[in-house]
């Protein structure tokens, strides 16, 4: 069995990694700068993503204004400030006349100085300069979430208007930062703080009891899939082939070196809700962990979802233009609970083949953990927000297109032993049953019993727990 080392702890078989090229003299564009570059492919405002024009960061009126924003996203859950762009209804957002000479003084110790004058408690951003598709850097904020208790402003603004002194702010529907105006609002914020607060207790005993006996109760059951699942997964397959069909066979949009497939279902009592409503709750309710969630809801005209056979379709592939497999998702959405995810490899992407990666070859060492999250979160989300009782949650996770592969470390933080852990299957699924409320508190061990037989296919690999936890505690903060 082999397991995965977290870069600086040395072991006296660490003279392999040692020998080869770092990661930086590889390429040094760096893992958050991809992961973040997403973000800006269509932009445009969320509940968990802020967009706001050119700020003069040294004058207070525009200190304030910021710090507004912080708190409510702060309070939201974390999540994205976009420095640079003008909101445009219905259309992606677009750049901002008067674009200063340098970004200098969008910088991580300036931003923190205005979080220190006006937050309490206080919240480290991360502050990220990230190109657009339009090769032009902008300031992106990075607000964590994770917070035990309310963040209110410490002190008022200049004006007294845009910061008030004690006042808690939020995200709500319009997009806007708002105070809460309603006793629900206020209790989904103290809900979320209490849930943290329960995060942090279960992050403790996981580190207690690593490597102990597992509890009793099983995280998730896995079984096969029934057959309203597996009769969805057919057709929506069966929808994406006719889709593709005439396009040529090496065409990124057709996943040529295998895909990730993602689907599940929820079973229970669901409160009926149009196709529209349901689009709503995308748009509103998706938690976005990454600058690609799964189920994205663009804005732009030609790659917005649209009706189909009674359910939601998006194929980001439709609008004709060249992309690359990581970014020509096919997804469907029923208001019966149905949900169904095609997505290509990010590490076939060429920016991964800039960092001396041949596409086709290697999968990375912790994207599984991610992308398995995230849509276990999704589903999560969609129960609370459908549901009228106890949802269960049949989960399938297929991953082809393995055969050849090598288990890496794209991002260089986890040393592997290059060329070791090969796949010899093509593809493998697992399928899974999962009480949707245990989802947010027991996340770690069900995407850890999802995804061990996907590692022990790469020449018997392990998959450490503490890989999962740090991973989707990482994901989960913003932390990139």
């Amino acid at each position: 069995m082999h397991n995965y080392r977290t870069a600086g702890k040395n072991s006296p078989e660490d003279h392999t990694i040692a020998a080869a090229p770092s990661f930086h003299e590889r390429n040094p564009v760096s893992d958050t700068a991809r992961r973040l570059a997403d973000l800006l492919v269509d932009p445009h405002e969320t509940l968990d993503f802020e967009i706001k024009g050119w700020l003069d960061v040294s004058a207070s009126e525009h200190q304030a204004k910021l710090a507004k924003g912080i708190i409510a996203m702060a309070n939201h859950g974390g999540g994205y400030i976009l420095i640079g762009f003008d909101e445009i209804p219905g259309l992606p957002a677009q750049p901002t006349a008067g674009r200063p000479a340098s970004l200098a003084a969008y910088n991580r110790d300036r931003i923190n100085g205005i979080v220190e004058r006006y937050l309490d408690p206080l919240v480290h951003c991360q502050v990220h300069h990230v190109q657009a598709p339009d090769g032009i850097d902008y300031p992106l904020i990075v607000v964590p979430g994770g917070h035990r208790s309310p963040v209110m402003a410490k002190r008022d603004g200049p004006s007294g208007g845009e910061l008030r002194q004690r006042a808690i702010y939020i995200r709500r529907a319009g997009p806007k930062s708002e105070e809460p105006r309603t006793a629900q609002e206020m209790s989904e914020l103290f809900d979320r703080c209490f849930s943290n607060r329960r995060d942090d207790v279960g992050d403790l005993i996981r580190s207690i009891l690593s490597g102990a006996v597992p509890a009793s109760t099983p995280a998730l059951e896995i079984a096969a899939a029934p057959p309203r699942l597996a009769s969805w997964v057919g057709d929506c397959c069966d929808r994406w082939a006719y889709l593709v069909r005439d396009l040529p066979a090496d065409d990124d949009r057709k996943f040529p070196r295998g895909h990730l497939m993602i689907a599940y279902e929820l079973r229970g009592p669901l409160r009926p809700v149009s196709a529209t409503q349901l689009l709503d709750i995308l748009r509103l309710k998706t938690p976005r962990h990454t600058g690609w969630p799964p189920f994205w809801v663009p804005t732009r005209p030609e790659i917005d979802p649209y009706p189909q056979d009674g359910a939601i379709e998006c194929w980001l592939g439709r609008d004709g233009q060249s992309r690359d497999a990581a970014h020509a998702d096919f997804w469907r959405q029923s208001p019966e609970g149905l949900a169904f995810l095609l997505r290509g490899y990010q590490e076939d992407g060429a920016d991964v083949e800039q960092r001396g990666f041949t596409p086709g070859a290697v999968l990375d060492v912790t994207v599984p953990v991610w992308r398995v999250g995230e849509a276990l979160l999704h589903a999560q989300m969609l129960a609370s927000n459908l549901g009228e009782g106890n949802i269960e949650v049949g989960f399938r996770v297929h991953y082809t297109g393995l055969e050849g592969r090598s288990l890496v470390s794209v991002s260089g933080d986890r040393f592997m032993y290059p060329g070791r852990d090969i796949c010899r299957q093509h593809a493998i699924v697992r399928d899974a049953t999962v009480d949707a409320s245990t989802i947010q508190d027991r996340l770690p061990e069900i995407v850890h019993n999802l995804l061990v037989p996907l590692y022990e296919l790469f020449s018997f690999c392990e998959l450490p727990m503490v890989l999962v936890q740090e991973e989707l505690a990482k994901m989960k903060s913003g932390r990139f």
